[in-house]
C-alpha cells in the first residue's frame, strides 16, 4: 500500500426475502453493502445510512420446477455466483487502484 493508504474492509450481506405480496411465487437476495470501520453505534442506526441496497437477486421458483434437486441447487449456486461477480465487479478496480475518500475532518486519504 503507499504511504497514507487506509485499508476499508467492505461487507456484503443478503437476507432472502419472499415477494409473493407484489410478484407471486418469487423469492429476492436484497444485497448490502457496508464497511467494516463503522462504528457500532452509527452502523446499527438505520437513520445513519451505514449499510446501502446495492442490488437485488431474483429467483423464480416456477422455472426451477422441471429440474431434480441436484441441478436445482446447482443451477442456483450458478446464478447466484455470476450475478454477484457482476454486481461486485465495480469492487475490483476500487480494490487494485484505491479510491479517494473524504473523511468527516475533511481529509481526503487514497
Amino acid at each position: 500500500l503507499p504511504k497514507g493508504a487506509t485499508v476499508a474492509p467492505v461487507i456484503i450481506a443478503m437476507d432472502k426475502t419472499q415477494l409473493t405480496q407484489f410478484f407471486g411465487n418469487k423469492t429476492a437476495y436484497p444485497v448490502y453493502m457496508t464497511l467494516g470501520n463503522i462504528l457500532h453505534s452509527i452502523f446499527c442506526k438505520p437513520s445513519q445510512h451505514a449499510c446501502i441496497l446495492i442490488a437485488y437477486l431474483s429467483i423464480s421458483k416456477s422455472v426451477k420446477k422441471e429440474l431434480t434437486k441436484k441441478q436445482k441447487s446447482a443451477r442456483v449456486q450458478q446464478i447466484f455466483h455470476d450475478s454477484i461477480r457482476v454486481v461486485l465487479e465495480p469492487l475490483k478496480e476500487a480494490g487494485k487502484c484505491g479510491v479517494e475518500v473524504m473523511f468527516g475532518d475533511r481529509h481526503i486519504t487514497k
